[in-house]
């Protein structure tokens, strides 16, 4: 599939960029927001039926913090995205430079966001493999 035509114009092409960028963001928490409570249900369930503790309140509130700061994020960014629809009444590169910067700026944090959410799922996932893997063999 070929997104990019070559008759588009560099603010075309940025805009489409952005605007992929928001849509995979915006799946990214919504998604994250599912995993969370899903995470949440099973570790206290399991925990419950399971004789040796499965997971740690440490665990469990970094959990609620996550769930905390994906509700956030998934507000600013529906503020962002409204924001940004400004920048189709730019008519010089300033006010452009103005929104990019924000943009620039936004990814960073985003991104921060959702690789510490990757590192604290990758935890969730060896605590239950570790849990499973010494309950099998017993």
């Amino acid at each position: 599939m070929n997104l990019l035509k070559k008759f588009y114009s560099q603010d075309t092409i940025q805009h489409q960029f952005l605007d992929r960028d928001i849509k995979l963001w915006r799946e990214e928490l919504e998604g994250i927001e599912l995993e969370v409570n899903f995470f949440k249900n099973f570790l206290t369930t399991f925990q419950n039926k399971s004789s040796q503790k499965l997971i740690s309140d440490k665990l469990l509130l970094q959990l609620n913090v996550k769930q905390l700061e994906n509700a956030v994020y998934l507000s600013r960014l529906n503020n962002f995205s409204i924001k940004l629809e400004g920048m189709n009444e730019c008519d010089d590169i300033q006010c452009e430079t103005f929104y990019f910067n924000d943009f620039v700026d936004f990814k960073i944090h985003i991104e921060s966001f959702l690789s510490q959410y990757r590192k604290l799922k990758k935890t969730v996932f060896l605590k239950i493999n570790s849990h499973s893997n010494t309950e099998n063999s017993l």
